[in-house]
């Protein structure tokens, strides 16, 4: 029988630069498609000037709520293999939900032709690069 390879975390950087250049690419494809036609404009009687923002708002909220819920599962946990399987799973859930609201934020600005959402986009994409993979910082890099 084939013994299980141990587990390597430094995959989870390899995900973490792959979803921040995924962002990247579409930020950059969305500020060329729309570079024309749109405009930054804010009409309070329009509900998506808010709800979108919003909705990209309570995704980092949740993301958030991910890591507390992970890191209380993590301290309950005995082996370190398991440890790291959960910090990982922790991390990519989270970048998962914050990418979607990039994503989100991005397509409405294609959409309305509104350079408003574009600009809570890159404020996501920056707090995405904020969230690089904290086992790096706990064993000082790999």
């Amino acid at each position: 029988m084939k013994k299980p390879l141990p587990y390597d975390p430094r995959s989870l950087h390899l995900i973490y630069s792959s979803l921040l250049l995924l962002q990247l690419v579409v930020t950059s494809v969305v500020l060329y498609a729309a570079q024309d036609t749109a405009v930054i404009s804010y009409d309070i009687t329009r509900i998506t000037n808010t709800a979108a923002p919003a909705a990209a708002g309570l995704n980092a909220f949740f993301g958030k709520w991910i890591w507390t819920k992970g890191m209380q599962h993590i301290s309950a946990e005995e082996e370190l293999e398991d440890k790291l399987r959960t910090l990982t799973k922790v991390h990519v859930w989270q970048w998962i939900v914050v990418q979607f609201a990039t994503i989100l934020l991005l397509s409405y600005t294609l959409i309305e032709a509104n350079f408003f959402y574009f600009i809570f986009a890159l404020v996501n994409v920056v707090y995405f690069i904020t969230l690089r993979p904290k086992i790096f910082t706990f064993n000082e890099g790999i």
